[in-house]
């Protein structure tokens, strides 16, 4: 998943072994590729890794000789002794993380010996240091210089060409560009369902931190948002319809639903973005009243409607939104954890279609509101929070906050709520129902914990 424009090995990096190794015997040192017998400095490990990310990507091998014949192959294997395997990669983190602004990704893989048909003595290992190009350009080394990696040359070279500079900024500014006009597009809707309120969550990966070894797989993706063996512990959104896209997969919640409609979905990329699509409920004042006659707090908020003179109202609920986003998230964490994806979490929102709506949730505390400073209502078409997504400005969710036994009932229920309450609360902010954080945390009404875990979305 990572992004190397050239790979030197039939499989994935955790899996190579030390045969594999004996492929490097054909692959010449140059754009891709660097060999080193010995360990470096610090310093000098930051210019080769700077360079391979501002460039095309790479890979450093450590304890393996270059061929002296010119060819610059790998023609001995040595390794290191496996006293200094640590040191050798504490400095590689130091150098990453100290010596280059940004700091630069990489992946690790240790090849310990002996391995007879190499070469590779006991208590010597090979260590391989993957560098994927990066989207975060340019890479500037401590030494306050740029570096890329140039196909005549072995070593990195420092760039002084203002065009080559410009091109690295260009790479960088275009990929956020790219990234925050994803995060932006929605779903199209059919003809009859044009003018319905709908709310669209993304949820993506941190960049600047190393993703997954793996992919989800159909069958685990399935297993989750159908959840037939009810293995998937916390709050529930059971999707019916499941399939593969292009780039990913797609659950659709059709059971009580026209299946040809826009409904209640779920789709996962395969870099594990996640997009949620929520339908909204919107009635008129006689129809609320008559859907809601459930609901502790409807018959008060129609009283205010009346008693304010509302003539002609649209009335978005929002009492179950709230539990619906928690059961689509269970689903995502669900997938985290199963591909082993650690990086911490982002996320933004879309409201649409929701001009001139007044928000209704069932809640104690929202009705005093409603009394006192009058219904809210939303007076944007679309609301976009934020406005131009970007990794600087979007809700954060760390990987610590979902760091939990999965299989733990009690661990784990709450990681659903609590992983996303800052998505939750700029949400409610955004159509008026809370306008502090007090409100939000102590208004339990408004968060539903004691309601049903099972949850059915119509639009």
């Amino acid at each position: 998943m990572l992004n190397y424009s050239y790979y030197p090995f039939s499989k994935e990096l955790e899996q190579i072994e030390g045969d594999d190794l004996a492929t490097l015997k054909s692959v010449a040192e140059g754009w891709y590729v660097d060999y080193k017998q010995q360990g470096l400095k610090i310093a000098d490990y930051a210019k080769h890794m700077a360079a391979f990310a501002n460039q095309y990507g790479g890979w450093l091998f450590i304890g393996i000789k270059e061929n002296s014949d010119g060819s610059r192959t790998a023609s001995e294997f040595p390794g290191l002794p496996k006293s200094e395997l640590e040191k050798v990669s504490t400095d590689i983190r130091e150098a990453s993380a100290a010596h280059v602004n940004p700091e630069i990704l990489y992946e690790e893989r240790v090849i310990e010996g002996p391995i007879e048909s190499l070469g590779l003595p006991e208590d010597h290992s090979i260590l391989i240091i993957g560098v994927p190009m990066s989207y975060s350009t340019p890479h500037i080394h401590s030494s306050g210089r740029i570096y890329r990696r140039l196909a005549d040359q072995s070593k990195p070279k420092e760039e002084t060409d203002r065009y080559i500079l410009d091109e690295l900024w260009k790479r960088g500014n275009l990929h956020k560009e790219k990234t925050s006009s994803f995060l932006r597009k929605v779903p199209p809707l059919p003809e009859c369902q044009a003018d319905s309120p709908w709310l669209h969550i993304f949820f993506k990966a941190s960049q600047s931190q190393l993703g997954p070894l793996h992919r989800l797989s159909f069958d685990d993706f399935s297993n989750i948002v159908r959840n037939k063996d009810n293995a998937i512990l916390g709050v529930q959104c059971p999707m019916q319809s499941v399939q593969t896209t292009a780039d990913g997969f797609l659950a659709r919640q059709i059971e009580g639903n026209d299946p040809s409609l826009a409904t209640l979905t779920l789709r996962w990329w395969h870099d594990s973005t996640v997009r949620f699509d929520i339908p909204l409920n919107k009635h008129n004042a006689t129809g609320f009243l008559e859907t809601h006659e459930r609901n502790s707090h409807a018959k008060e908020f129609h009283e205010i409607v009346c008693d304010t003179g509302y003539s002609n109202i649209s009335i978005v609920d929002y009492s179950i939104v709230i539990q619906v986003i928690a059961s689509l998230t269970n689903h995502y964490l669900q997938m985290l954890n199963v591909i082993g994806d650690t990086r911490d979490s982002l996320s933004c929102f879309k409201l649409r279609n929701v001009f001139h709506t007044s928000p209704f949730v069932d809640s104690k505390e929202f009705i005093e509101r409603a009394r006192e400073f009058a219904i809210p209502m939303t007076t944007d078409e679309q609301i976009s929070v934020p406005k131009e997504p970007d990794e600087s400005n979007m809700f954060f969710h760390g990987y610590k906050n979902r760091d939990v036994d999965f299989k733990s009932y009690e661990e784990y229920s709450p990681v659903p709520y609590t992983f996303s309450v800052p998505l939750f609360y700029r949400i409610l902010e955004a159509v008026g129902i809370v306008s502090d954080v007090d409100q939000f945390t102590n208004d339990k009404e408004l968060w539903g914990f004691d309601k049903v875990n099972n949850i059915s979305a119509s639009p």
